[in-house]
């Protein structure tokens, strides 16, 4: 539960910080399609900008804590089908079986809305 509302902190302090910042994304068409991570009526994008060197070391981190298996596929996905975040900010990376597919998920708070509308989120994992 402490991880949940955590990721969900998390996510609300993005979203404010984009909100009060502004997208420094330079894509001006409003007709393509979001970002990984973003649903179209989002009314900011969360995956797509650039990550400081601090995220990278510790996904690096994280990701190294997988098995190498776990660590390759993690890494080919990069981001959470569900907040857009980079894998391996958060900690540890979770594996979810969807519909027979392998998704890597951010954190635990993201299992319960991926399993809620998984081809939502597997749309997501197809336009990477």
């Amino acid at each position: 539960m402490k991880r949940y509302i955590g990721c969900v902190v998390v996510t609300a302090a993005a979203a404010l910080a984009l909100g009060l910042n502004g997208c420094n994304n330079s894509v001006s068409d409003k007709t393509a399609a979001p970002p990984v991570g973003q649903a179209a009526d989002d009314n900011h994008d969360r995956a797509g900008h650039e990550h400081s060197a601090a995220d990278m070391e510790k996904a690096k981190a994280e990701l190294a804590k997988l098995s190498p298996e776990d660590k390759t596929s993690a890494e080919n996905q990069h981001v959470c089908p569900v907040s857009g975040e980079m894998l391996g900010t958060m900690g540890p990376p979770k594996k979810v079986d969807v519909q027979g597919q392998q998704v890597w998920i951010c954190c635990d708070g993201c299992r319960e809305e991926l399993l809620a509308d998984p081809d939502k989120y597997l749309a997501n994992l197809k336009k990477s």
